[in-house]
């Protein structure tokens, strides 16, 4: 397996890329692709390859493989599925050692396709290739600036690895992940697997010095001994987050038509990802916003939270979830009472969740939050309301009149909301526990550009859109201090 790794390694920091299929008509995909590779910055060298064509896209181009004078650590095929064996077979022959299979129609289409594939994955290992792919949309390296991929998407460098049997939810994932600031170390559009696989990428990734999470989307597993053997070592050093599709009859004949994948059982496979330590989540949006939340956020040590909120209406949902979610809302101690006593109205009542009774302003976080983690009485807290202007006002993009008065208000009530979060962006890391905070206008600060709440998502620390997200991502880390405390490594 340690010359397999090396060969992929080539495929993600090549020096040399040949584009077999490079096409200079922008409809195609050996045109879309080929451009995004040299739109996206990429410093090696790039060799087109069409017999057709003296130049693709201002590069020179050649008529096969054999004609390129240079070593190539990369080859990408995008050329008609029937000849992509003899294609592989001549890559083989340069002495590349990887190569990006983008073209569809093999083991998808039934067993004609599935024939041809074996054949060329047959002549691939003869030639000591590894191949990512068929059918998939291509990979991308944000760090390299290296975007063999059908999206016109370049993503920022981050530390999040994704490999998807979907081109489309590969992209949706990242793009997910972007929309909270956060970037990706590599996007692998693994289509049919029919080389590469599971517990390659697993391996990879586990050890990837700039992989810190993983996100998967899986349709099924040509081994599912050997993926759970990998899945549960690479949980052991890293999350591992994983989006299922086919878990119904319905889905796995989808499944089976998409990338010739055979689901399998789901109860079975979710019996595998709890004794392999995966998390295992439920659509797009919440594998984006659990791989994000593991980025930075410190584990709990059991699964007590306080809940600390600005209104009484978001603390009782945030029970209601957590409850749920096996999480436990511990009473607040006699001492911790007295201690919160000082810093609350008298109507206040000493319950959890601890409601700041909707007239604390910006001073009673500060000051509460501290209490709540040194008590010993919670593993972490979720606080509902940072930003809580930016939901009732747009006092960035809006207009605040000619009145200047209301303008110096305006302004003194943002000056508050950007300390209070540098407050709590220190109250992250201060405890080594979790402070997971949701804030209602975060998808209007990320497109409006709110300085107070964009800050911490800068920093590279989650916000949650809704309770139940912070919620979900709690209990997620929970899970997973539990996995690593069963296994003795935590």
């Amino acid at each position: 397996m340690k010359k397999r790794m090396q060969s992929l390694e080539k495929a993600f920091s090549p020096r040399s890329v040949a584009f077999i299929g490079a096409s200079n008509n922008l409809s195609k995909w050996g045109g879309i692709v080929f451009q995004n590779i040299l739109m996206g910055g990429f410093e090696g060298k790039l060799y087109p390859v069409n017999p057709k064509e003296q130049s693709v896209q201002g590069l020179r181009s050649y008529p096969s493989v054999a004609d390129i004078p240079d070593e190539i650590d990369l080859a990408v095929l995008v050329i008609p599925s029937g000849a992509i064996p003899d294609a592989v077979s001549a890559c083989a022959a340069k002495g590349i050692q990887a190569a990006i299979v983008i073209t569809a129609g093999f083991a998808e289409l039934g067993d004609k396709g599935r024939a041809l594939q074996d054949e060329m994955v047959r002549r691939a290992r003869a030639g000591n290739m590894v191949l990512i792919g068929p059918n998939g949309q291509g990979i991308a390296v944000p760090g390299a600036k290296f975007f063999p991929w059908l999206p016109t998407l370049r993503l920022n460098p981050g530390v999040i690895g994704i490999a998807s049997q979907s081109g489309g939810i590969s992209t949706e994932m990242a793009e997910q992940l972007a929309e909270f600031g956060f970037g990706c170390s590599k996007v692998v559009s693994a289509g049919n697997c029919a080389d590469l696989s599971w517990p390659d990428y697993l391996e990879y990734f586990r050890n990837d010095p700039h992989t810190k999470v993983i996100l998967l989307y899986m349709e099924g597993a040509s081994d599912g001994r050997k993926f759970f053997e990998e899945a549960r070592k690479t949980s052991l050093e890293k999350p591992v987050i994983i989006l299922k599709g086919g878990r119904t009859e319905e889905g796995t004949r989808a499944a089976s038509s998409h990338t010739g994948s055979m689901a399998g059982s789901d109860r079975m496979f979710d019996a595998t990802c709890k004794q392999a330590g995966i998390i295992r989540v439920k659509d797009i949006k919440e594998a984006a916003i659990l791989a994000a939340a593991f980025v930075k956020t410190p584990l709990p040590r059991g699964r007590r939270v306080c809940v600390l909120t600005g209104g009484g209406g978001h603390g009782v949902l945030t029970a209601d979830l957590a409850s749920a979610k096996g999480l436990e809302l511990a009473p607040l101690s006699g001492a911790t009472v007295e201690r919160l006593r000082g810093h609350l109205p008298p109507w206040w009542g000493p319950n959890n969740p601890v409601d700041m009774v909707a007239g604390m302003g910006y001073s009673g976080p500060k000051a509460i939050i501290p209490i709540l983690m040194e008590s010993g009485e919670f593993d972490g807290v979720i606080y509902n309301g940072i930003g809580w202007i930016y939901s009732m006002m747009d006092p960035v993009n809006g207009p605040l009149g000619r009145n200047a008065d209301h303008e110096r208000a305006v302004k003194a009530q943002i000056d508050e909301n950007l300390e209070l979060s540098e407050i709590l962006i220190d109250y992250s890391y201060r405890w080594g526990l979790p402070l997971l905070v949701h804030a209602k206008a975060l998808h209007l600060a990320i497109r409006k550009n709110y300085e107070a709440i964009l800050r911490f998502l800068d920093k590279g620390i989650m916000l949650y859109p809704t309770p139940e997200d912070a919620v979900n991502a709690f209990a997620a880390l929970a899970d997973r201090y539990a996995f690593l405390q069963k296994e003795g490594v935590a």
